[in-house]
């Protein structure tokens, strides 16, 4: 579960991500759900370490925040 920002367009990536996942978003400027958002789903799923299991992390997370790929 994501925690809940205090901060409109600030909630933070779930924790729980495998490293090789963290370093990919890290390395992309990615944070807060709703830049991967922004970002895309095709392109997060492209990204090294983004498997099934990381990208169902990101997608449950997403959704009990109430925000959705833009792509």
């Amino acid at each position: 579960m994501a925690p809940k920002s205090n901060w409109p367009g600030h909630t933070p990536l779930p924790k729980g991500l495998s490293a090789p996942a963290r370093r990919a978003l890290a390395h992309e400027g990615l944070e807060t759900l709703e830049q991967l958002a922004e970002f895309g789903e095709q392109r997060v799923a492209a990204l090294h370490g983004m498997g099934p299991k990381v990208m169902a992390q990101l997608l449950e997370a997403m959704e009990e925040a109430g925000i959705a790929f833009t792509s």
